[in-house]
């Protein structure tokens, strides 16, 4: 009996494998991603903290030069946190960008699954026809044989 062999099997391979690939891909945008709103978090927190530094200094008196400096400090912190959202947006679009590039070569496997199977189902048809012709073959040869075989020990 022969086997099923799909002729597109090497196409099949490579959607699966490009597909695997961009399971890895979406996995490292998701991961840097992460990364990037625990920055941001971080950057928050020590700006919320230098405020609050900044106020009880005030209420408790402070020089001007070490307000300068506090000033200064908490300028930088903001501007950190508007670059951090500026990349925080550009890994959230890298995430969407991979997640759609992973949607689509997932949709590709399995419309060459799909053609697979529907081939792996015609060929066992096929194998299921052939052996029923086969045995009904047999059942013909038989029943020839034998009527013969009855007819000659009549006659």
């Amino acid at each position: 009996m022969t086997q099923f062999n799909f002729r597109f099997q090497k196409i099949l391979e490579l959607k699966e494998n490009e597909k695997g690939f961009a399971q890895v891909q979406m996995a490292d945008a998701i991961k840097k991603e992460q990364a990037g709103y625990q920055k941001s978090r971080a950057i928050t927190d020590k700006l919320a903290e230098a405020e609050h530094l900044k106020r009880e200094k005030q209420q408790g008196g402070i020089n001007v030069g070490e307000l300068q400096k506090l000033e200064m400090y908490i300028n930088q912190l903001q501007e950190q946190s508007m670059v951090t959202n500026r990349e925080l947006e550009f890994l959230q679009g890298n995430v969407t960008r991979t997640q759609n590039q992973l949607q689509q070569k997932a949709q590709e496997e399995k419309t060459w699954g799909s053609l697979k199977e529907q081939e792996l189902s015609k060929f066992q048809d096929e194998k299921k026809v052939q052996e029923q012709n086969f045995f009904d073959e047999l059942a013909s040869t038989r029943f020839y044989r034998t009527s013969k075989a009855i007819t000659a020990e009549r006659g």
